[in-house]
């Protein structure tokens, strides 16, 4: 599953990365190309692939994060969490619509949704896309392997230190203070009586 996972993150990437050096040099070698559009084509094929690979990531990201709270306080992973997963789905039906009416609109007619939207489309996408390709590839929020913030799970119980010797005299839990007991008082006065001269 972890190799599946930095497979997903090195291809995300690489779409993002295409993604955001065609959107800015388009505007330089566009003019030589004959067919300009043709690009865009065959690169939203990609962008599908890779917002269906935003999207079930941070969904599964999401689960896995609710399944670990151990209360209901606001902390940044869930605001985190949850800005990522709905951005991704706020990109995801904004590229659906846009791109089904590029597909379904007559070729001479031009389509009514287009500039700034994809504009905007484009830069979001590179921003997510990369954050998630980072995120598939250093954490294990995409297999549920997500931590409480409790602390490690599975991890060694804390040694439990040893308690101090109890001194005659000295005071335990209750208040209560320990006293020798007779046999020690015993032993205590004939050994003193032994090393003592008559």
């Amino acid at each position: 599953m972890g190799i599946l996972r930095k497979l997903l993150a090195v291809l995300l990437a690489l779409i993002a990365l295409v993604l955001a050096f065609h959107f800015v040099g388009s505007e330089i070698y566009g003019a030589y190309l004959s067919q300009p559009n043709l690009v865009w084509d065959y690169l939203n094929w990609l962008l599908a692939l890779g917002v269906l690979i935003t999207l079930v990531y941070h969904f599964q990201r999401k689960r896995a994060l609710d399944r670990s709270r151990q209360d209901d306080r606001v902390t940044f992973d869930y605001l985190s969490t949850n800005l990522l997963l709905f951005g991704a789905i706020f990109l995801a039906l904004w590229f659906l619509a846009n791109w089904f009416e590029g597909l379904t609109v007559n070729e001479s007619t031009p389509p009514t949704v287009v500039g700034f939207v994809w504009l905007t489309f484009n830069s979001c996408f590179v921003a997510l896309g990369m954050i998630t390709a980072w995120l598939l590839w250093n954490e294990g929020y995409g297999s549920g392997e997500i931590e409480p913030s409790g602390g490690q799970q599975g991890g060694p119980s804390p040694a439990v230190s040893a308690s101090p010797e109890l001194q005659p005299g000295s005071r335990v839990a209750g208040g209560q203070s320990v006293q020798p007991s007779s046999t020690d008082s015993t032993l205590g006065s004939e050994g003193a009586s032994s090393t003592n001269p008559r």
